[in-house]
Formats: C-alpha cells, structure tokens, sequence
C-alpha cells in the first residue's frame, strides 16, 4: 500500500502527474493540428477556411487545453499552499451524487451516508469524480467503481475499488490520468490523505476526510 505522505512518494507522484500532464495535453494539440489541416485542404489561397463543425471542433480542443492549464495551474498552487479552500459546510452525499454527473461514463455503486464535514464542495465533487475515473482507468475497466464510506470520531473514509485484489502489484502511475493526481492534491491541501494499492486489472483508493479542521490521517 502506498502512502502519499511520505516526501519520497510526494516526488513520485509529482514526476508521475507530470507526465501524465503532457499526456494528455497532446489529445487537444492533436486536434487543433487536424483542424488547421482540414481548414487548410478546404482553402484555395493561404487563408484557412473553418466551416461551424470545425469552429466547434477548435473550440472544444482550445477548451479542454485552458482546463488543462488551469489544472495544473490549481495543483501547483495547492501544493505550495496558495489556494484558499471554502470550509464548508459540505454535505457528502450531495458531493458524491454531483461527482455521479460528471463521469456518466463509470457507475459509482455503494451507499453513503449523511455527514457534513469542513470541505471545498465545489472541488471536493471534483476529486470524487477523479477518483472514480482513475479508479475505472486503471483497475478493470469495467465501467463500474465501488464506494464505500465510513465514519470515525475524527475523519471519513471513502474507498474507491475498481477490480479484484490479486496478481502482481504495481505502482501508481502517470496513466491513472491527470485528474488523479489533482485530487490526491485537493485532500491533501484539505488536511487529509490518501492510501493506494495497484496490482493487475485491480486499484483502491482510500482518502480520509477530516471531520474537523486538524487534519485526517487513515
């Protein structure tokens, strides 16, 4: 199982969402490259010619590269302690159900249960969404992440399993996607922590929320 708060494994996935980073930056670079080369096949001088589908192609590439950027931007920022996070009250099944949304593409089963606690809802509904997408990315890729909370005296636990333990463990990657890593960072910057374990077609996240503002460690 590895712990993100160690110093050793904070370089690791530093270098690790890095790359994942230019990953995935080159998915919109490619796409406005295709755009300017269809503009270009449409045009008979040196001008390029975008029809309304390829205006709307480049407009959602550029999109998703400004959120890219932000992204990494946000990360940063939060590493170093330079973003104000709201304090809540933030109810969790309301955060979970709006994460839901923004990953159609993966069922998050389980139950919660009703707990508010101190947290950003806004970006906490963002790394719940993260999670479930790279839980599904590197597990079995089944469509299907399992939830599971509970409460402590002092924090709540969510675990986020996709797949089933066995086979050679591995390590988390670049290829959980950026959004992983600028989850770990938000409970991080939240004052909770997250633990992780890897093998072959199977991950589980566990993040610790606190309950109150001294921080959670699992």
């Amino acid at each position: 199982m590895e712990a993100s708060s160690s110093n050793e494994g904070s370089e690791l996935y530093r270098r690790e969402a890095l790359g994942a980073f230019a990953h995935e930056v080159r998915t919109p670079l490619t796409s406005i490259k295709m755009v300017m080369e269809l503009a270009r096949r449409q045009s008979n001088d040196d001008e390029l010619r975008l029809d309304s589908e390829l205006v709307e192609m480049l407009q959602t590439s550029v999109d998703d590269l400004q959120h890219l950027a932000d992204d990494l931007q946000e990360t940063s920022r939060m590493e170093r302690g330079r973003v104000v996070l709201g304090n809540g009250p933030c109810e969790l099944q309301a955060a979970v159900e709006a994460a839901r949304d923004l990953v159609p593409q993966v069922e998050l089963s389980g139950d919660t249960v009703a707990i508010e606690g101190p947290w950003d809802a806004p970006r906490l509904v963002r790394a719940i969404a993260g999670f479930t997408e790279a839980a599904n990315r590197i597990g079995d890729g089944s469509g299907m992440v399992r939830l599971e909370v509970h409460r402590a005296p002092a924090f709540v636990s969510l675990t986020f399993t996709s797949g089933s333990p066995g086979g050679e463990s591995r390590g988390i990657a670049a290829d959980a996607g950026f959004s992983f890593f600028r989850s770990r960072q938000l409970v991080l910057a939240m004052g909770g922590s997250l633990h992780c374990d890897r093998a072959e077609r199977f991950a589980t996240f566990t993040v610790a929320l606190p309950l109150d503002r001294n921080g959670a460690r699992l």
